[in-house]
């Protein structure tokens, strides 16, 4: 599937860029049809409504290029924080999408804010993923940067809010079921490691 999927973001990133550069009518038309095709090729594999295919894509135009996903790596007493999220009722790293407008280090101070009550500082970086790379899933209909960075609590508490439905720490021997399109063990490993090595440059791949 994950063939399948860079594919189809292929042809989305195609049809928008030629969008963009096209003057042309007739070919602004066939443009929107080959995203049309993209959308409902990505609806058939997963399972989706193509409306909620459509309304996934962010109202996004010009040069086709990847999102970003910041995810918060947060340990107290030898413990990791995680959220338990609403739509799929699984657990992951608390984090989202960049903004426009904020630096990674301010969206990332926001998304756990938003989503654990938590107000955190960042300690340092401690990796930059591609999405496509790796075995999350079910992959994203665009092409995702996902950045990590390991982050200590300064202030607040846990509180739940419209995605997520519990805030924890676990153990790192005794993690709950994650939700693999955003958290992997994987990137868990990679917070611990980090955490304990103050030298450890970062990942980038």
């Amino acid at each position: 599937m994950n063939d399948w999927v860079t594919l189809i973001n292929k042809i989305k990133a195609i049809s928008q860029i030629g969008k963009a550069y096209s003057k042309d009518p007739f070919d602004t038309d066939r443009y929107d049809q080959l995203s049309l095709i993209a959308n409902e090729m990505y609806s058939k594999i997963s399972n989706e409504k193509l409306e909620t295919i459509e309304n996934f894509f962010f109202p996004d135009k010009g040069y086709a290029t990847a999102k970003v996903d910041l995810r918060a790596g947060i340990i107290k007493d030898d413990k990791i924080l995680l959220v338990k999220e609403r739509r799929d009722g699984k657990w992951a790293l608390p984090g989202g999408w960049s903004d426009v407008g904020e630096t990674p280090k301010e969206g990332i101070v926001r998304e756990v804010e938003e989503e654990t009550g938590f107000l955190v500082k960042v300690n340092r970086l401690i990796s930059i993923r591609d999405q496509s790379i790796g075995e999350y899933s079910p992959r994203y209909p665009v092409h995702v940067y996902k950045i990590f960075f390991l982050c200590d609590i300064v202030d607040g508490t846990a509180k739940n809010n419209i995605e997520i439905s519990d805030v924890s720490f676990f153990p790192f021997d005794s993690l709950p079921e994650l939700s693999v399109g955003t958290t992997l063990n994987r990137d868990i490993h990679d917070i611990k490691e980090y955490y304990n090595n103050s030298m450890k440059l970062p990942i980038c791949e």
